[in-house]
Parts: C-alpha cells; structure tokens; sequence
C-alpha cells in the first residue's frame, strides 16, 4: 500500500518538475529570446504607386514569423508557426465553413389559411358636451394695473441679480483653478518628484534607443523642378544622419525635374530582460513610491 502510494506521489512530483520546468523555459525565453523585426522600402519608377515595402516581424528563433507585403497598391500579410502557414490553414477552414453555409435547403410548402374577420357594431354613446363655464362680465373682473416703473425696477433688480450670480461663478472657478495650479506648482517643484521624473526619462531614453534599428543601409537619389527645393530638402535630410549615422546614402540631382528613386533597409531586435528592468527599477524606486502616493492622497 506505501509502496503505490508513494509512485502515486513520485509521479506527481514528476509531472509537477515538468510543469515548472516549462514554465520557467517559457519566462527565458521571453525575457532572453529576442524579437526581431527589419523592414524595407524600394522604389525604381516615377509612379509613386509602384512602391514595394516588406515588413517582417520573428520571434524564438524565426519559428514564429508575422510577414506583411505591400506591392501593387495591395497589402499581403502571413503568418507562420514552426513553418506552418496558419492564416492560410484559418482561410481555407472558413471557405468550407462558408460553402456549407451557402448550400440550398429545400423549403417547405406553406398553407395559406384564411381568416375571416367577424365586424361587430361598435354602439358609440354620445358624451355629454361638458358644461361651459359663464363668462364674467368685464365689470366683475378688476383687473391690476402694474406701472410702467414698477416693471422697470423689477427687471433692472433680476438683472442685477443674475450678474452678481455669474460673477460669483466665476470667482469660484477661478479660486479652484488657483488652487489647482499651486498644487500643481508645489508638487513639480519637488525634490523627489523632480528625481523620479528624471528616473522615468533616463529609462524612457535607455528604452527608445533599445528598440531603434541597429542596422541600417540605403540609397535615394532625388531631385525637384525647384534647385532651392532640392537644397532645401538635402539639408533636413542631413538632420537625420545622427540617427542613421550616414548609412542611407542621399544624392541630389539639381537637373530640373521632378525625380526619386532609392531603396532602404533597416532591422533591429528587442529583448524583453530590458523592459522588465526597468519597470521593475522604477516601480521599486521611493521616488516613484512617493510620487505615487502623493498623487493618489492629493495632499500639497
């Protein structure tokens, strides 16, 4: 009896191991597995619709892989696990699902059955007329003559009235709004605020230059009817050279014409160990705890 209880245990045990192991293969994987994207863009004719762009986006070492073409002025995308076209697979199920939908069904005849409506007189009772009411003689009624300058003091008084009640309005709201901007102004002006803001920033800045393309190469020749436009233009495209550190190439071509042609490829990864840092950073930070609470209580 031990003995079975204990490979009841053991086997348990085993598949718990498995469990747990999966698990934490899994949480690895995210953290240290990294997702990778590159996209490019080219253009060989004048017409702008015959552009073609291709994006692809992979994970776990390309056994998950979400393509997206664009060419000919249509979009084509595709997705594949482990080398399994699944969108393909999804579309073919829901074509057969839709020509088993489509199929006629037989209808049956429907009897038509008349029905006759039976009338029966309706006996309308006259109502009696209600009686009306006698007409006061003009001489009976007084009627209560209010002067002119009576009428022009009431109003005068309910104007007064509504005017000192819309500024009073007013005061109130600009109290509040005053009120708001000095909490506003104390709580920015805080030495913690001010540090977990400046926390916040350093990773948001570490996290943007994590995630831009680590690899980046092109060639765009351009030019314009315009010479000035063309000059123009190659100057805030030298802007971007910080950015690209000068692997697009760009040639101007100042010969009066409008004209562009060039392809660009970049690609990049992202892993996921960078974003759990950091929010784990900011998160445990007092700063970030104070600046929380702070906010939260609405205390200045």
């Amino acid at each position: 009896m031990l003995h079975i209880l204990w490979l009841i245990l053991k086997f348990i045990l085993i598949l718990l191991g498995i469990v747990l192991g999966l698990l934490l293969l899994a949480i690895l994987l995210i953290l240290f597995c990294p997702v990778r994207y590159r996209a490019s863009g080219t253009k060989e004719q004048d017409d702008w619709k015959k552009i073609r762009g291709e994006g692809q986006i992979s994970w776990l070492f390309h056994g998950v892989v979400l393509r997206v073409v664009w060419a000919e002025g249509n979009l084509q995308t595709s997705f594949r696990l482990f080398g399994i076209p699944v969108d393909k697979i999804l579309n073919r199920r829901k074509k057969v699902k839709d020509y088993a939908g489509s199929e006629e069904i037989p209808e049956k005849p429907v009897n038509a059955k008349s029905e006759k409506m039976i009338s029966s007189p309706v006996d309308s009772q006259p109502q009696d007329a209600p009686e009306k009411s006698q007409q006061k003689t003009d001489s009976d009624k007084k009627e209560k003559k209010i002067s002119p300058v009576r009428k022009l003091l009431s109003g005068i008084q309910s104007k007064r009235k509504r005017i000192w009640d819309r500024i009073h309005h007013i005061r109130a709201a600009l109290c509040r709004v005053g009120a708001q901007v000095t909490w506003w102004r104390d709580f920015l002006e805080h030495p913690r605020v001010q540090a977990g803001i400046s926390l916040v920033w350093t990773h948001a800045k570490f996290l943007i230059r994590h995630v831009l393309p680590t690899g980046m190469d092109g060639e765009i020749t351009f030019s314009t009817e315009d010479p000035s436009i063309t000059g123009a233009i190659l100057a805030v495209l030298g802007m971007t050279i910080p950015f690209h550190k000068n692997c697009v190439r760009v040639r101007p071509l100042f010969s009066g014409e409008n004209y562009c042609q060039g392809n660009v490829r970049i690609k990049g990864r992202i892993y996921g160990i960078v974003f759990v840092r950091a929010a784990v950073s900011i998160y445990f930070n007092k700063n970030i705890k104070y600046v929380i609470r702070r906010w939260k209580t609405r205390r200045a």
